[in-house]
Parts: C-alpha cells; structure tokens; sequence
C-alpha cells in the first residue's frame, strides 16, 4: 500500500521530520501531552524520513496492528522519552547540518533558525492568524479588524455577537485553540477575558459566518513537484471549533479549489515548501473564505495521501482513546479487531502500557469503506465498548 506522494519527495533526501509541537507554555496550543506524543507517528506511513517519535508508538502492539493492515513496520531511529531528549535530537540533527522540517517554530535554543527546511520566520508568520490579511486576495476573507489588546473597549462597541475571537500577535495555534466562537456578550467578555490573561498582544475580531460547508483544502508544493492539489475533506469540530477529525470529500466545487490554489500560489510564492491545509468555507450565500490557513502536514494529510489507495469512496480521519488505563487491553483488542476486518488503517498506536505508571492508550487511524452509515456503525460500536 503505497501513498500518493511521500515527504521525501516533497522535502528531500537530507530531510528528517519532528511533528511534535514544541514543549512550550503557548496557552494557544494543545497541552496534552500524552495527546501530543501519541501524534508522533501520523505520518510515518507516509514519511520515507526519518521521523522523531515518542517510543510509546513502537511497541510490539503497533507493529502487530501494521503487519495486520499490510502495511509496513518501518523503525524509527530517532525516538525520545522526555522533553531534555527530544530537545537534544534537534540539537544533534542540526549538528549534523541535516534538513529539518517541523509543524511549529521552535525555540532558537532548541532548534537554530538556519535548520530549518525554509526561513523559519517566515514559516511561521504564513501560519498566524493576523497574516492571512497581507497574504490573500481579500475576497476570500471574512471581515475583520486586528486590534491592539489596550484599544479593545473601543474597538468592541462596532461589533456584535455572533464573532469569532483569534489571536492577532505571532503566537502560533493548533486544533481550533486560540479560536474563540462567541454566540452572544456573556461569551464575548468571557474571551476577552481569556487573551488579555494570556497576556495576547492584539486580537483579531472576525465576523462568525453562516456555514453552508466546510473544507480543509490540501497542496503540496515543491521545487520538482510544482503545486499539486491532493484534495479535500470536511472537518469534525465541536461545539467550540476543536478540531475532532476529517472525513473525505470526492465532490469539491471548482471555485473551493480554485481559491485554494491561488493561496498556495501565495505562499509558494513567499518561499513556502511542503505540505499546506487551508479550511474554506462557503457562505450560504455561496461565497468562499478561508478562516484559516495551515501550512504544515495537516490532521488528514495521510488520509488524503492513501485514499487511492486504500480503494474505498468513504474515508475518515480520527482519534481514539482508553477510557482508562485499566482498560487499555480491552481498547487494543477493539482496535484490532477491527483492523483485522479490513475497515481501520493504522497510523499511530500509542502504547499505555508502555510507561512504568500506566496511562490511557491511544490510536490515529483512518476509516475507509463504501458508506458513511457503515463507519458511523461501526465507529459507535468502538465508542460504546470504551465506555462511550
């Protein structure tokens, strides 16, 4: 089972991958570690790199759930246990002047700027929220202002709920946090109140758009490759825009695509390279915007990269956890279970086990059959028997 690109295409032969978001006290990224760790090996089906893993991904039980699925069990050679670990392979990788490509900027004392595939500063600024602005055409953006934090009472008397509140500094964001809906005043001041504790810089208020549909739109962009889109799915969000998963989309309109490619076409142009996933939607007015722009391997970027290959119309991205520690062994013979039936690749398997105090196991896969109704089926039978 092969993808249709792999990041040694897109990133070369020198180049090695951490997907970790930085340890950092950033109150816009996700803080879960154990979350964290388990996303390590997403996309090692997909790599040909080396790829720096957290070693709960590479036991026996993950090997097992591979061979199941025929796919390959590829050994990672770089692994880490805690964060002085995993600090002090980036600082080897460098050393050895290898090409790293990574999600989030890290801190320079971490990972000097000059290891990175592409300026790192520029890396990160195409992935704030405020950039979007000087990036785009600005039909494609919802109205909005970015104020500063000081000048907010003032700010705040022009607009009315229903907004979106988003960061607006070089603070850079994962899973739908720093993203704060605000259906009325009460949620309103309630965010305020949370980036001004955050100590944010400037915040963006965005106008909360009436969705008609929702895509994340995926390029890949580089020098030998050119722009290639490889395709669209729908996002799984909660009530609060956490991010909860993707699911494929065959059906796109043309003018969803097309306004994705002219923003790869920007970024291209600014000097980026890799993998980008940008969240479109269309208005039930039928106009597109994007609301956020991600340039960086997206949560279903392995799902997009094997549907072909996987050989079935409907495919979805998700994650999964034991209740419990106790109950991991319960959760493993689940998951194999059903991998077994030929119905869940494996793409992450995060041991619980594996630690000397156990935690609650985890799994990044991705559902592929003929119907949504078959997965969704099967998808509550898992979460009924883990306690759901």
């Amino acid at each position: 089972m092969k993808p249709k690109f792999t990041l040694r295409q897109i990133y070369g032969d020198n180049a090695v991958y951490t997907p970790r978001t930085p340890y950092s006290d950033n109150p816009w990224m996700m803080d879960n570690q154990h979350k964290l760790d388990a996303l390590t090996a997403r996309e090692v089906a997909i790599a040909d790199i080396p790829v720096l893993v957290h070693r709960a991904t590479q036991t026996a039980k993950a090997q097992e759930l591979h061979q199941l699925a025929g796919l390959p069990w590829i050994e990672q050679s770089y692994s880490y246990d805690t964060e002085e670990e995993y600090t002090a392979q980036l600082q080897a990788w460098c050393a050895e002047g290898k090409t790293i490509v990574c999600q989030y900027i890290h801190d320079p004392e971490h990972m000097e700027r000059q290891c990175y595939w592409m300026d790192a500063e520029k890396f990160n600024e195409l992935n704030t929220k405020a950039y979007i602005d000087h990036l785009i055409d600005s039909k494609f953006v919802p109205s909005r202002v970015n104020v500063e934090t000081y000048r907010l009472s003032d700010a705040i008397k022009n607009w009315q709920p229903p907004v979106v509140l988003k960061p607006g500094d070089d603070s850079p964001t994962s899973g739908g946090y720093g993203v704060i809906i605000c259906h009325n005043k009460e949620e309103l001041t309630e965010g305020l109140r949370q980036f001004r504790m955050a100590g944010t810089e400037s915040i963006i208020i965005e106008e909360l758009l009436q969705t008609k549909d929702n895509y994340s739109c995926q390029f890949i962009y580089s020098k030998e490759l050119g722009v290639q889109y490889l395709g669209a799915s729908q996002q799984i969000t909660d009530d609060n825009g956490i991010y909860e998963g993707n699911i494929m989309v065959e059906k796109v309109p043309e003018k969803v695509i097309e306004a994705g490619h002219h923003i790869m076409e920007r970024g291209v142009a600014e000097g980026f390279v890799g993998v980008a996933g940008f969240d479109l939607i269309v208005t039930e007015a039928g106009d597109v915007q994007a609301i956020d722009l991600n340039f960086r391997q997206n949560g279903s970027t392995s799902m997009l990269m094997f549907h072909d290959a996987l050989g079935k119309p409907i495919n979805k991205f998700a994650t999964y956890a034991a209740q419990r520690p106790e109950e991991n062994s319960a959760f493993y013979r689940t998951i194999k279970a059903l991998v077994e039936q030929g119905i869940l690749l494996p793409l992450s398997f995060y041991d619980g086990d594996y630690f000397e105090q156990p935690v609650a196991s985890r799994f990044v896969g991705i559902w592929y059959a003929d119907t949504l109704e078959e997965i969704e089926q099967l998808e509550k039978q898992l979460l009924k028997k883990n306690g759901h």
